[in-house]
């Protein structure tokens, strides 16, 4: 194999908000994989990062692929105690090496040309060598020169290596259903002819070997069985009999570890770790607040340190217990977004195709910096064996942003959320007019759910006969029928534009929508709307409507799986004749032949940012920026060109009093702070930033907090312009240069801006320090 090294020297992230046009990777804290330690450090692997908490300082930081890691899931960690670094492997087989605060990257698996898994396994140190147990083969790499120095095929590819162990120069191979062993003295180990299947340990029918530990002469092997409370620890011998450590180990055993010496078992609940006669040492248990579930343990500076699936990174001493927490959502699993006057909403959940995921974790929510979560431990509706998954929407009232409703695809459909946090109301069709979906199992669909500007609740409840439906805020429920087309039908997303017209996708049905004359109760005067892919009855790309939106001009803008189209009459389509009420697709003159903006390409969702620009999301081409009437691509982004983590977008959000746009992937949930934001007219909270501006920093400073399409002069303190711009909605940006192109001199600069020629206002300053 030949050597590929990058080398990143950067700094892990201190948690705050971002710069403009900087991006964020927002870890899961509390899904901990493992844990190693370095150097008086300790490193902590979550699945999409890895944290390092610094054992003298007591300071938190955290590593991903925004700020210096070059991949995205972590699948495990190993030390060398040689080179005084920390190795981090890869579900695709990348490895990054972190010593003095830099990342090495050693991508030889990754671009190994092979079939099948290179997802690295278990790492290894011995005798100043990295092993590496990967999906193929054991991979031994000198982690001072950063190179790959041999491969081991004891499968001969064919099956993956899940760990490997080391000692007196025998070499141990575990697979899922048998062992095997070679010499570290014999130079063919490349060859599969030169391992023997390790007759100690017999062959399985099923895959239930898990782990390998060697610890004071002796080899042990975790067996995981089916049943729950059988799970076994076996020392090899010698002499070739298989010794039974524990017998029907009465909890579940997540894995072993060696520990200053000693065995420790990690099962659900706590960490057992023994003498070498198998005596208790010291038993590490649940303490108040935490419900432990072990993946390893660590004893460095005096203390146990736990890698746990359900709280983190836990430093565990004398029945005491801290957990060391950095911000970031508790789990991976995100689907729809909202957001609302600074909050963020997610829920974690969703459905693939028309395939419920059965997904439990529930809400979560992002203000200030901190992430909260409500689920079925700590919402007393939500427990109690309430039937609820399936996360599908989520709506913050703009009235009072701690009110919210959760939608899902369950038994329990809808949740009302009060001002207190906390679920206050579950409704069903047991006791509400929500319809069933599955008839003959009892759920119901709320994709969709949207507050008007009175505080009204509008519910898309799929499947149902009338798949509309609308809950006052005086508790009085009314429900809309949009014809056969819309009936026992999947639904989709739902909006309310400007006019107060609710607009909603039903599944390969196209787009309805419904003006209600402001009188939801009377359904008398309502006027409906159905658009699809006929020539005269809306013109759409396809019928399968993924995206919709509302722009300031109150044009509709459609996403489909085939491309996107724009209703620009959106006031006079209802009670328009067939052909009068067609969606446009942006078509444009290049070198003479007329093409279709954006093609076929598939849109997840559309959200439209402070300057009235629409950003993209789509299937598999990442997130596109286009100006605010559809010709232009402003930017695109995807894994090839920016650190977004997957070109599979799922949702977007904006926050708009930031212009931080929030995006959901199949790989988790990154942000990107753009460069508009939402008007102040009032000027009331005006924000220049970063000021100063100092030598090291090479981003624009921004003036936030402006009106709406504000011309933005820049002067010197003796009045000459130096830089002019336009707003993008309340947010302007200036590089730092002249309008010549050159740096600006050290010195104070003025903000000016007027939403019309003449005086300017001044609303700020500037520092440069060059």
């Amino acid at each position: 194999m030949r050597l590929l090294i990058v080398l990143l020297i950067l700094s892990p992230t201190v948690f705050a908000q971002i710069g403009t046009g900087q991006w964020r990777l927002h870890v899961p804290s509390l899904s901990a994989r493992d844990v190693a330690a370095s150097n008086n450090k300790v490193f902590t692997a979550f699945q999409n990062g890895v944290s390092e908490y610094d054992l003298s300082s007591s300071e938190l930081s955290v590593w991903d692929a925004v700020n210096g890691l070059s991949d995205i899931t972590v699948s495990c960690l190993g030390a060398s105690t040689a080179n005084n670094s920390v190795f981090i492997g890869y579900e695709n087989g990348n490895i990054d090496k972190i010593k003095d605060n830099q990342v090495t990257n050693i991508p030889a698996i990754k671009l190994a040309q092979i079939q099948g898994s290179k997802k690295i396994y278990a790492i290894r140190e011995y005798q100043g060598y990295m092993y590496i147990a990967t999906g193929f083969a054991i991979v031994k790499i000198d982690p001072v020169k950063n190179e790959v120095r041999d491969t081991y095929y004891p499968t001969d590819g064919n099956a993956a290596i899940i760990d490997v162990a080391l000692f007196n120069d025998t070499i141990y191979a575990l697979t899922k259903d048998r062992m095997y062993r070679g010499y570290l003295n014999n130079v063919a180990l490349a060859s599969s002819s030169q391992w023997s299947t390790d007759s100690r340990v017999p062959i399985l029918s099923a895959d239930n070997y898990q782990e390998l530990e060697y610890v004071n002469g002796n080899l042990f092997l975790l067996f995981r069985a089916d049943d729950y409370g059988v799970d076994t620890v076996f020392q090899l011998t010698p002499t070739g009999v298989i010794n039974t450590v524990t017998e029907a180990f009465p909890m579940e055993i997540n894995s072993i570890s060696v520990v200053n010496n000693r065995l420790a078992f990690n099962y659900v609940g706590a960490t057992i770790v023994y003498e070498s006669n198998f005596s208790y040492h010291e038993l590490i248990v649940t303490a108040s607040g935490f419900d432990l579930n072990p993946r390893n343990v660590i004893f460095t500076g005096g203390h146990y340190y736990v890698a746990d699936g359900n709280n983190g990174l836990v430093k565990a001493k004398n029945g005491g217990m801290e957990r060391i927490a950095f911000s970031g959502p508790p789990r991976n699993d995100f689907y729809a977004l909202d957001w609302q006057k600074g909050k963020l909403a997610a829920v974690c959940g969703g459905i693939t195709g028309i395939t419920q995921n059965y997904n439990f974790r529930g809400l979560y929510t992002f203000e200030d910096e901190e992430w909260q979560l409500k689920d079925r431990d700590n919402q007393t509706l939500w427990g109690g064996g309430a039937k609820i998954y399936d996360y599908l929407s989520v709506a913050i009232n703009p009235k009072n942003k701690d009110e919210m409703a959760v939608g899902t695809f369950s038994f329990v459909p809808l949740s009302l959320i009060d001002a207190s946090g906390n679920v206050v109301d579950t409704l069903t069709p047991v006791n509400s007019i929500l319809e069933t979906t599955n008839v003959g199992i009892g759920q119901s669909m709320v994709s969709g759910l949207q507050y008007d500007e009175d505080g009204n609740l509008w519910i898309l409840n799929g499947g149902g006969n009338k798949p509309l439906k609308v809950k006052m805020t005086d508790g009085n429920w009314q429900e809309f029928d949009f014809g056969p087309n819309a009936k026992t039908n999947y639904s989709g997303r739902l909006v309310i534009d400007y006019n107060g017209h609710k607009w909603f996708g039903i599944r390969n049905n196209g787009l309805f929508g419904l003006h209600d004359n402001g009188t939801p109760m009377d359904v008398s005067d309502d006027q409906y709307i159905q658009l699809n892919s006929g020539a005269s009855t809306g013109a759409l790309p396809s019928d399968e409507v993924t995206a919709i939106a509302v722009d300031f001009d109150n044009e509709i803008w459609i996403g489909t799986d085939a491309g996107f189209a724009i209703l620009y009459n959106s006031e006079s389509a209802f009670g328009a004749s067939p052909g009068n009420y067609n969606a446009q697709q942006v078509k444009l003159d290049f070198e003479g032949n007329v093409e279709i903006f954006l093609g076929t390409t598939h849109v997840t969702d559309i959200e439209v940012d402070g300057a009235n620009r629409k950003w993209f999301g789509t299937a598999n081409s990442g997130i596109i920026l286009v100006s605010a009437d559809g010709q232009e691509i402003i930017e695109q982004h995807t894994m090839e060109n920016s650190p977004l983590i997957s070109n599979v977008i799922i949702d977007l959000e904006i926050d708009h009093s930031t212009g931080e746009l929030f995006i959901v992937t199949d790989l988790g949930l990154v942000s990107y702070r753009t460069d508009a934001t939402y008007e102040d007219p009032n000027y009331s909270n005006v924000k220049v930033f970063p000021n100063p501006k100092r030598p090291d920093y090479n981003g624009p400073i921004t003036i936030q907090g402006i009106r709406y399409d504000s011309d933005v002069k820049i002067t010197d303190v003796a009045g000459n312009v130096v830089y002019k711009t336009t707003s993008n909605g309340g947010t302007a940006t200036w590089d730092g240069k002249t309008l010549q192109g050159e740096p600006a001199a050290t010195g104070v600069y003025l903000i000016w801006t007027a939403p019309n020629e003449g005086k300017g206002r001044k609303v700020g300053k500037v520092l440069i320090v060059n």
